[in-house]
């Protein structure tokens, strides 16, 4: 049988997938929706000088600060000029040195001579820009004031739904922004145009896919369907399970791994969620943490916690080996392909999250 001799992607190709993954722009369907809301919310603060921002939201696992950028680039609007004050790095210390920085920032930017053009203020993420701790929103309390003081300027702000509701329980932020889009969710020929590109790079073959061979017409189309389904719609999800059902086919089922590498086809297979570990009470404390926070570094994952950095970093190591979590350039996040069913622990475990 076909299943017999189909074997995992060597490692090399795995790894040069999930590389040409994280180089694909943001998905054109999350661009083109936050073009569309950035040129009525301007309008509308033409005539309203009070409403000055639009709060653009998304999945704790989605790239929204890149999403934001990318808009923005693509859409290139002349008769505005894009302001950007704000590294990513702000992130990676403790609440009041947060708030310090970008005071510092702000009030940098503010002090310049205005341009002739009208200016919009990008803050990427308002998740980057917190703590779950004493005093560990006064950053984000103070970006709102600012937003709601500086009426000649228009702020395009990033945030996660999860962040959202819990800034809006804290500190109230949702009675001061109105104007909000949400990132909506992608269907099966969307997901399918986004990964064409690195389709077509490999070659996939979907003529022996066994869940489709029966389907006439398209027979990639039901396996798209089924990722649609499982990833709820997310492009990240949707990528990570992509990768995950592809098997190799080597044309020499005795060949090396090193040449198996260069020969045999691609092909999809099954698409299936993995299974969460079985998680403690603390684990959906952590993992709940993460995703508030969209991505962290340990120092603040603990102080978030409330615990001791080193009883954090043994937990984070065994959800790091269990491939629950992922750890990128010391910023630690939630592995997309566990997002659903983590989402339903944590709902089924009344965790405060977003709602549908």
């Amino acid at each position: 049988m076909l299943g017999d001799t189909l074997k995992d992607l060597p490692r090399s190709t795995t790894n040069q997938l999930i590389t040409r993954i994280e180089s694909l722009s943001t998905h054109p369907t999350h661009q083109s929706v936050v073009q569309t809301a950035l040129k009525e919310a301007l309008s509308t603060w033409q005539e309203e000088p009070t409403a000055n921002s639009l709060v653009i939201l998304g999945k704790p696992i989605e790239r929204i600060s890149q999403t934001l950028q990318e808009s923005l680039i693509t859409w290139q609007p002349e008769a505005w000029q894009i302001i950007n004050p704000l590294p990513e790095s702000i992130q990676l210390t403790e609440p009041s040195a947060i708030t310090a920085q970008l005071k510092q920032v702000f009030e940098k930017q503010l002090e310049q001579k205005h341009s002739s053009k009208r200016q919009i203020v990008v803050i990427p993420d308002l998740s980057w820009y917190f703590l779950r701790c004493v005093q560990g929103w006064d950053g984000v309390t103070y970006l709102r004031d600012l937003v709601t003081r500086e009426q000649s300027r228009f702020w395009l702000i990033g945030c996660n739904q999860w962040t959202w509701k819990y800034l809006s329980y804290v500190c109230q932020i949702d009675a001061y922004f109105e104007q909000l889009q949400q990132l909506p969710v992608v269907n099966s020929e969307e997901l399918q145009a986004w990964l064409t590109p690195i389709i077509e790079e490999i070659a996939i073959d979907f003529s022996e896919d066994e869940s489709t061979k029966n389907e006439q017409k398209d027979k990639s189309q039901p396996y798209f369907e089924r990722i649609e389904d499982l990833s709820l719609g997310i492009s990240a999800v949707a990528a990570q399970l992509w990768i995950s059902s592809l098997k190799y086919l080597p044309s020499d089922p005795e060949a090396s791994p090193m040449e198996e590498e260069n020969s045999g086809t691609i092909q999809p297979t099954s698409v299936t969620l993995p299974d969460l570990p079985k998680l403690t009470a603390d684990d959906r404390y952590l993992l709940f943490s993460l995703l508030l926070h969209g991505q962290i570094n340990l120092p603040c994952l603990a102080l978030s916690l409330g615990e001791a950095e080193s009883i954090v970093q043994g937990q984070v190591q065994v959800l790091l080996r269990s491939g629950v979590i992922w750890r990128r350039r010391q910023l630690l996040m939630v592995n997309p392909a566990h997002y659903p069913r983590l989402r339903w622990e944590l709902t089924h475990n009344n965790f405060f999250i977003e709602e549908d």
